[in-house]
């Protein structure tokens, strides 16, 4: 026997603040009963205590959901392999983004896990330089454990070095060998990179670029030990104004099979990504061994409803001790 849901083991602290509970109105009767000098029923009270807080427990012990394995079989797993490749440049804390282009771009990965069925998926920040956060799995949720460790102090500089990233995921595509290749870049665009647009042709990468912030821009802020304390200057003093650089993001785009999104404060059209992507062909990717579990969780469930109800029904009387 094993149990499915360990991640809700926290709830088993649920019955043990219900016994606390139920003991402190226990003493708290007998003291009042005691002043009254009413008769105590305690075994009663007791088994009252007993049933709801073993029913409590019970209920906990389903949510962990206990099972036990009866079959394994081999399935065929299809999907796509994706590396999402996420800008943490300076100018990526511009604000024309709520509350900043890099928020919002987390916020797209969020809803990119969500709609994940199968896929494979893996981070690649990059700014002056790139490094694989997260190699490509199909474990969602430590994805959101790695999307909220983004930050635009993860790799110093400010700079955009897209290539770098680019490469990285096409070696990583390499190394399991992967019949397909999709990117999505989640950026501003920075500036025209022509080095990058020949790597994904030449390697025929399945590029889906989402713009993040608008072409008028906003000016960028300046933080120090991560508190906001005014504005970027150039060298004649004016703050310094970061746009969207959508038509770089677009030949990114249009150079492969992909499409080109936008997300800013009045626009938001990742629904049709996530539609475009939905209808994208999945190979098979691999073979897993699945084990085939038959669950009990209703057996406890059943029983400690059960012992609730009679706890809850089950009632002591008090005499007068005369």
């Amino acid at each position: 026997m094993e149990f499915g849901n360990l991640n809700l083991l926290i709830y088993c602290i649920i019955p043990l603040l219900i016994l606390i509970l139920l003991i402190i109105g226990m003493q708290k009767r007998n003291r009042i009963l005691s002043i009254l000098k009413m008769k105590k029923y305690n075994f009663v009270q007791s088994l009252k205590i007993f049933l709801i807080s073993c029913g409590a427990l019970l209920v906990a012990i389903s949510l962990l959901s206990p099972q036990k394995p009866i079959d394994s079989e081999n399935v065929e797993v299809k999907g796509l392999n994706i590396y999402a490749l996420i800008d943490t440049s300076r100018s990526m804390m511009a604000e024309d983004v709520y509350p900043n282009r890099l928020e919002g771009a987390k916020r797209t990965l969020e809803k990119l896990l969500h709609n994940l069925k199968g896929d494979r998926i893996g981070f690649i920040p990059y700014s002056d330089s790139a490094y694989i956060q997260m190699p490509l799995t199909d474990d969602y949720s430590i994805g959101s454990n790695y999307i909220n460790a983004l930050d635009s102090n993860l790799i110093s500089g400010g700079g955009t070095e897209l290539y770098q990233a680019l490469e990285l995921a096409e070696k990583s595509f390499n190394e399991i060998q992967s019949e397909n290749k999709t990117i999505i870049i989640l950026s501003d665009g920075g500036d025209f990179d022509k080095k990058s647009l020949d790597f994904v042709k030449k390697h025929k990468l399945n590029v889906y670029a989402i713009g993040i912030g608008t072409d008028e821009g906003s000016i960028l802020p300046e933080y120090i030990n991560g508190k906001k304390v005014g504005f970027i200057k150039d060298e004649n003093g004016s703050p310094v104004v970061s746009k969207l650089n959508s038509d770089f993001m677009k030949k990114l785009a249009e150079s492969s099979d992909g499409k080109y999104y936008e997300v800013n404060n009045l626009k938001d059209n990742t629904i049709d990504f996530f539609k475009d992507t939905a209808n994208l062909e999945r190979k098979n990717q691999r073979n897993e061994n699945m084990t085939v579990y038959k669950k009990y969780f209703q057996i406890p469930l059943e029983i400690g409803m059960l012992f609730i109800l009679l706890g809850y029904l089950l009632r002591g009387g008090a005499k007068d001790e005369k």
